[in-house]
């Protein structure tokens, strides 16, 4: 019985993996060009584009908005982009790139290029640096 449990679960995980990559495909595309292993995730209720760092998953970037990204079509909830590099080894987490403005604020820059190029250039450094 467990067996049909996870994979009714592993399902529902495909599904909704397939509907974050479609709301965010524009901003996944751009990432792709940069660079690679960008998925999505969702911790809890949230959801976050990723770029992994490590094959073990302690390290990789998560990129969002003001917290994180809305499950709809509504961008005006992102308020700009935000990556923060998360490092689950030593639990620590650096802004990389900001541009989210606060809650009932105009949106910051919403810019694929800009995010991408700097999430891009991030990541490479990075895995220059550590292999």
């Amino acid at each position: 019985m467990a067996l049909h449990y996870l994979s009714a679960v592993q399902l529902l995980r495909r599904a909704d993996e397939e509907k974050a990559r479609a709301l965010y495909a524009d901003a996944i595309e751009a990432l792709e060009q940069h660079c690679t292993d960008v998925g999505v995730d969702w911790p809890g209720n949230e959801l976050n584009i990723t770029v992994q760092l490590t094959t073990d998953g302690e390290q990789y970037v998560a990129i969002a908005g003001r917290e994180s990204l809305p499950w709809d079509t509504d961008r005006s909830k992102i308020g700009g982009w935000k990556a923060v590099h998360i490092d689950n080894t030593y639990g620590t987490a650096k802004v990389i790139y900001d541009t989210t403005t606060g809650e009932g604020e105009p949106p910051g820059d919403m810019s694929l290029d800009a995010l991408a190029e700097e999430v891009g250039a991030y990541v490479n450094g990075w895995h220059a640096e550590h292999g």
